[in-house]
């Protein structure tokens, strides 16, 4: 099954392999009658958001969803799975919001939301995030929806059984020399506006502290620049 760039992907949770008719409704509805202006015998591309794109057919359109026949259906791989961005609540939420969209755009399917001692914001809109995150996995033709849990403390990985990745300006050891086994777990920490503390560091334990580049960045510029390179 081929994707052309020009395809729009649509989103239903309740897609099984088993699966010969099923159904959008709510936003995606909307999204391809009012927008798309997708008609019957129209084909038509639905992701379960576990790994599978499905290719159909739109065999009715009704009041308030669609029906559409699967034709085939392609599972897509994962490379990343092991991977888990760590990022902390910026100051800003536009620059927020733009590195989610692009870490999963660059294929990032795990994250973990923390607030840290210089997180001027200490909550996070859950619901709005998951939209976000929706939106810029359909819009990249991804298959994974990205998964998305919240840290209240960095003392919360003190005690992971996994490798941590934490950056660091005055790091001697640099990220570009480095090598990752995508078959091993890796939490990549990352701080916020002003760094982590000292004593934060201590609490996370690190495996490795790493130097991300030469000047210093913005946390949502090093976040994105991290996702590119893996």
């Amino acid at each position: 099954m081929e994707y052309l760039s020009n395809i729009e992907l649509y989103y239903c949770s309740s897609l099984t392999e088993n699966e010969q008719i099923f159904q959008l409704g709510d936003d995606e509805y909307h999204h391809a009658t009012k927008v798309m202006r997708n008609k019957v015998g129209d084909s038509l591309y639905a992701t379960d958001g576990n790994g599978k794109i499905y290719e159909g057919i739109i065999t009715s359109i009704e009041k308030k969803s669609i029906s559409v026949r699967v034709l085939k259906f392609n599972i897509l791989q994962n490379r990343l799975k092991h991977f888990t961005f760590c990022i902390p609540n910026l100051r800003n939420p536009d620059r927020f919001k733009f590195a989610l969209e692009k870490c999963t755009e660059l294929g990032i399917t795990n994250f973990i939301l923390f607030n840290s001692e210089r997180s001027v914001s200490k909550s996070f809109n859950i619901e709005r995030i998951n939209k976000i995150l929706l939106s810029a996995m359909k819009q990249s033709l991804q298959a994974y929806l990205p998964k998305v849990e919240v840290f209240d403390s960095v003392k919360r990985f003190k005690d992971l059984a996994v490798e941590k990745v934490l950056f660091e300006q005055n790091s001697e050891s640099k990220f570009a020399n480095q090598k990752f086994d995508i078959s091993k777990e890796y939490y990549f920490i990352f701080g916020p506006e002003g760094g982590l503390s000292q004593k934060e560091i201590l609490n996370i334990q690190p495996n490795l502290v790493l130097n991300l580049a030469d000047n210093r960045l913005r946390s949502e510029t090093a976040i994105i620049k991290v996702a590119s390179i893996l």
